[in-house]
């Protein structure tokens, strides 16, 4: 559904993609992706606990990429104060289906 890069990536894409450039839209630059991606899957078909995102609008997402190499974005000012960690997730947190997953077992036997 969606795979969030760097906004290099996706600027190289959109210089170099030919014929049906349908794909694009579903690459879109994010914050923090300078050395991974993230791929959003599709939900399942009929599962009622997965939530999936509109479909984006707007064409190929090549025409607004001047807003990720502005300067204000390629140089934000420093916080005033260092952020604070984020308290780590716990399994009691988890919905039940994640929970389920992580106590599934092993996948070799």
């Amino acid at each position: 559904q969606r795979i969030f890069v760097n906004a290099a990536i996706k600027k190289a894409l959109c210089r170099d993609a030919r014929g049906n450039r349908s794909w694009l839209t579903k690459v879109r630059p994010w914050w923090g992706h300078d050395y991974h991606f993230h791929i959003r899957m599709l939900c399942p078909p009929g599962n009622p606990d997965c939530h999936g995102q509109t479909d984006q609008e707007g064409g190929d997402g090549c025409d607004d990429l001047a807003y990720w190499f502005s300067d204000a974005v390629l140089h934000p000012p420093p916080p005033k104060e260092p952020p604070k960690p984020p308290q780590p997730i716990t399994m009691a947190q988890l919905p039940p289906s994640c929970r389920a997953v992580l106590h599934a077992p092993d996948a070799k036997n």
